[in-house]
């Protein structure tokens, strides 16, 4: 009986696995052919300067869907990455513009990024708190950090060199490198293997000795400091920072992103390079809609349905994999 339960259970892995390859081969070839068709219809698509600032805007999303891969596939949620990035920005950028310290900025936005991050995940991991109910308070939280901060007000008087350092090549660098070191930890670690167990059966991640509480607030950790790179990517784009940088509308985009890449809402199941195409995928379609002059009440309707398709999928999948949501 014992044996049998383990070939169910590795059966059940190994077609986890087979449907998350296939999901990746699936949306990567869907882009492939959105982009040819896109750069033989649409004038301006295919240009270089057009994939590069394609890219750039893909990095800070892409890298914070990165980071909330890491807290989905424990079967959490986090919804406070583009406040925390907006606080981070902030903070930072008014350090910087007062002190004209341009190395200990940037760390500056990093650590208060992981604070913020290590707070929702004490709050989730070792107070037991609903992660939606934590991360939402944390969105309002950070709100008023980021208005307090500034009194409504933008940051500005940045040094140039800063946008110089962080220029559109050296922003696609950050985030490749991200994905590559995210999508190792996740499929080459022990923890990796821990957020994946956690995911799949909590109970029996605690049974087998896993630091389970450890490992979701990890998670959360570095959902916080992907928030902090995404800071002070668009810090140097846009040469400021403000409180209303971080839209409470992105968290549906970085969502949406993870959820196509193939991390499923109910944890146990996912990859940093899937989101990383999911949220390319996301972007070009807010590249496109601007290239085609489609008008913004439009830009909802699309991305809504899009939103529904990918919940769809995720619900297909989690029906064929059996697994059940779970709230920490």
């Amino acid at each position: 009986m014992k044996d049998r339960n383990i070939l169910d259970i590795k059966a059940k892995a190994g077609f986890k696995h087979d449907i998350r390859k296939w999901n990746i081969i699936i949306l990567s070839s869907f882009i492939v052919i959105i982009i040819i068709l896109l750069t033989i219809f649409v004038e301006n698509f295919g240009t270089l300067n057009n994939i590069l600032n394609l890219l750039s805007q893909v990095a800070p999303i892409g890298i914070m869907a990165c980071g909330v891969t890491f807290v989905m596939i424990t079967g959490g949620i986090d919804v406070s990455g583009p406040t925390i990035m907006t606080v981070t920005a902030v903070i930072g950028a008014d350090y910087m513009a007062k002190t004209g310290d341009l190395v200990f900025g940037p760390v500056l936005m990093l650590i208060v990024g992981l604070l913020m991050g290590f707070i929702n995940g004490f709050a989730v991991a070792y107070l037991k708190m609903v992660p939606l109910v934590v991360t939402l308070a944390m969105l309002t939280i950070g709100t008023g950090i980021a208005t307090a901060w500034t009194s409504g007000e933008s940051v500005t008087g940045l040094s140039p060199i800063f946008m110089t350092i962080f220029n559109q090549n050296v922003i696609i660098i950050i985030f490749i490198l991200i994905v590559i070191i995210f999508s190792f930890i996740l499929m080459r670690t022990l923890y990796g293997r821990w957020l994946y167990l956690i995911g799949n059966n909590l109970n029996a991640a605690h049974v087998s000795g896993i630091p389970v509480n450890f490992a979701i607030l990890i998670a959360y950790v570095i959902s916080g400091l992907s928030a902090g790179f995404a800071g002070i990517i668009n810090t140097a784009v846009l040469s400021s920072a403000r409180p209303g940088m971080g839209p409470d509308t992105q968290i549906l985009d970085i969502i949406t992103a993870v959820v196509l890449g193939g991390t499923s809402v109910s944890g146990g199941s996912g990859t940093i390079f899937g989101t990383a195409v999911g949220a390319i995928l996301i972007i070009m379609i807010n590249n496109v809609i601007n290239l085609l002059g489609i008008p913004v009440y439009f830009t909802g309707l699309i991305k809504g349905l899009i939103i529904i398709f990918a919940m769809a999928i995720d619900s297909i999948r989690s029906n064929y994999t059996g697994f059940k949501i779970k709230l920490h």
